[in-house]
């Protein structure tokens, strides 16, 4: 097991794109995202279509997108936050299977909890959460998320700045 040390890094290349297209077509990875199934054709149209090195832009439109990397800036997954109000919602994806596990997203979680409630001044942050995806639920659980409501497909967790402030103190 590793210490799960992670950095969120905001620039988004175009080597990560390649990385994200693959995790996305991986099932076991991508079973219980709300992703278009198109989502991974779009990624390869802007790659071929925009000759930069940095895609970040076009990775941030609802929100904020960041790459999840490890050792000095292995991206092993990445991480959204959408602000929704006074709530940001977040969506994780470890997307190296080789890394699951190992804490890599427990700390992911908890450094986007900074983000969200120390730099965008979030009330709450939420996420929601496939029924049969036990992983998810662990982490969000072992992060300190309790569970908000029951929806049609899933179950919203929820943190408060409050919650997460007893935690960290």
């Amino acid at each position: 097991m590793g210490n799960g040390s992670v950095k969120l890094r905001q620039e988004v290349y175009s080597s990560d794109a390649w990385k994200i297209i693959d995790w996305l077509e991986d099932d076991e990875v991508s079973r219980y995202l709300n992703e278009s199934q198109n989502v991974t054709d779009s990624i390869k149209q802007v790659i071929n279509r925009v000759n930069m090195p940095i895609l970040t832009p076009l990775f941030n439109q609802e929100g904020s997108f960041f790459v999840i990397t490890i050792n000095e800036d292995e991206p092993i997954g990445f991480l959204r936050l959408v602000p929704k109000n006074k709530s940001v919602e977040i969506v994780i994806v470890i997307g190296d299977r080789d890394k699951w596990g190992n804490g890599f997203g427990f700390n992911a979680i908890k450094e986007a909890l900074k983000k969200a409630f120390f730099s965008w001044r979030a009330d709450e942050v939420i996420a929601k959460i496939n029924f049969k995806n036990e992983r998810s639920i662990r982490v969000f659980d072992k992060v300190g998320f309790k569970e908000d409501k029951q929806l049609a497909k899933e179950i919203q967790y929820a943190m408060t700045m409050d919650e997460f402030l007893k935690l960290v103190a």
